[in-house]
């Protein structure tokens, strides 16, 4: 099995064991999500609060909290299976670390906890190698002046190796910028969870180029 699968699977496995403790106002906490996030984010599920992102991954209506627990168990046992035995590659794989990487973190995002980047990384990395593609649709929606190539690099946690090393070239005239950041770090960027202020240190642009790149998302 490989590093994104095993990541995707204890994803999952964090997902349970947190609702699984969850108190019972828990369920109405809202999750921690901007508007601009809501519009903007790669992935959403349409709700306001703990509940609606449990019914989400369960895939059920609402039927209180112990049989939504119940139907995440089941969606994670069918998930796991899937994992095991006829496990997705490439894009198909990257769309399912995507959805479980900001699933998960909005969930505890809206407890208060933090995704675990070292948890996460593998699984984020597989995503980021999804969602740097839509780079260059950001690039043409930044105006002038810029750069004029924005390089991406990506490691897979904090410190760690890179993953995702691209250069997308632009009719700007500046010198070339590097956008660098953890994978965890870029996908919540990206899906306008985080602003590049709040992850300041994990997400590192050297020119105005690649800090409007992240605010036009």
């Amino acid at each position: 099995m490989d590093d994104a699968t095993r990541a995707l699977l204890e994803l999952w496995d964090t997902t349970e064991d947190t609702v699984d403790g969850l108190g019972p106002a828990d369920w109405g906490r809202p999750l921690a999500r901007t508007d601009r996030a809501r519009a903007c984010a790669a992935l959403d599920t349409g709700g306001t609060d703990v509940t609606d992102l449990v019914v989400h991954l369960g895939g059920v209506h609402y039927l209180g909290p112990d049989r939504l627990r119940a139907a995440l168990a089941t969606a994670h046992a069918r998930a796991g299976h899937q994992l095991t035995h006829a496990a997705p590659h490439g894009e198909e794989l990257a769309a399912q670390c995507l959805d479980m990487c900001l699933h998960t973190h909005d969930l505890l995002a809206a407890l208060d906890r933090e995704l675990d980047a070292d948890e996460a990384g593998p699984a984020a990395a597989q995503a980021c190698r999804l969602v740097v593609g839509m780079i260059p649709r950001l690039l043409a929606r930044t105006p002038e002046p810029r750069a004029s190539a924005l390089r991406i690099v990506v490691r897979s946690v904090p410190a760690g190796p890179v993953v995702v090393d691209r250069a997308f070239p632009t009719t700007g005239r500046r010198a070339p910028e590097v956008l660098e950041a953890d994978a965890v770090a870029l996908l919540l960027a990206l899906s306008a969870r985080r602003s590049v202020g709040e992850l300041r240190g994990r997400v590192v642009c050297d020119g105005p180029t690649a800090e409007r790149v992240l605010a036009a998302v």
